[in-house]
């Protein structure tokens, strides 16, 4: 599903590797498919639990198509990354973060430890009422899994 390797870009412009941005216990990473929410709105919707996966040792990150420039690069997006730091913005610069691409007005996410293991993943399609809700549910259960592998009871 996902290219470890892939170069991304964030908002500052600076290149980084899901790797790298990782927390310290994992991350999560979504792939939102063309035609999804702009960047600033995802950073204004998912603010809070991206800040309470931070304290748990999780980053989240929204990635965008390299189609989606605009998305992540806009005015408003960049500085509502900077301002909230959680969750991060991403562009996909060189197409293959997403080996098979993400559907349009789609979301694909996955839950990575620390050593890039995927641990769980969904697929959101955008053009249901309850998508939101599909997200915050698997971001919590992502959350909630993080701490009980961390307390030894896995």
């Amino acid at each position: 599903m996902f290219d470890l390797d892939g170069v991304l870009l964030l908002p500052d412009r600076r290149l980084v590797r899901l790797r790298e941005i990782a927390g310290s216990r994992g991350l999560v990473a979504v792939g939102v498919g063309r035609g999804g929410e702009r960047g600033f709105q995802m950073v204004h919707r998912f603010h809070d639990v991206g800040e309470q996966l931070a304290a748990a040792g999780l980053h989240l990150a929204f990635v965008y198509p390299r189609q989606s420039a605009r998305h992540v690069l806009d005015g408003i997006s960049v500085a509502s990354a900077r301002f909230r730091r959680y969750p991060l913005l991403l562009l996909d610069v060189d197409g293959h973060c997403f080996v098979q691409g993400v559907w349009p007005r789609s979301l694909e996410a996955v839950h990575l430890n620390l050593e890039m293991k995927r641990l769980a993943s969904v697929s959101i399609d955008l053009q249901v009422t309850t998508w939101e809700s599909e997200l915050r549910a698997f971001l919590t259960d992502c959350r909630i899994d993080s701490r009980t592998e961390s307390s030894g009871l896995f």
